[in-house]
């Protein structure tokens, strides 16, 4: 078995990083590692790669739209409490207006 080449092992740790910071949900971390996974991939020349980089580098692109789902469903989870916070504030506000009505109403 040939020894892994610089750019494999590369491509292996920034996906063992980008797999273990989403797992964790360390989503700064993702954010980080993604930087430097596009750093990276900027330097590539895919001509040049050889088959076991090439294999990394397919590997690292499954692990990636992984990640970017996973990225998607948390915004999407964050929104939708963002949203409801929104509404209940609105609700907060409403009463807090009627409360200050009923106050004046009595003086």
């Amino acid at each position: 078995m040939p020894a892994s080449s610089p750019i494999t092992a590369r491509l292996q740790m920034l996906g063992e990083r980008l797999r273990d910071a989403c797992a964790s949900r360390n989503w700064t971390s993702v954010a980080r590692t993604d930087v430097e996974l596009a750093q990276l991939l900027g330097t590539l020349d895919a001509s040049r790669l050889s088959p076991g980089e090439r294999g990394a580098l397919q590997q690292l692109r499954r692990l990636h739209a992984q990640v970017r789902g996973e990225c998607e469903r948390e915004l999407d989870r964050v929104r939708q409490t963002l949203d409801q916070m929104q509404q209940q504030r609105q609700g907060w506000s409403a009463y807090a207006e009627s409360q200050d009505w009923g106050m004046e109403a009595q003086a």
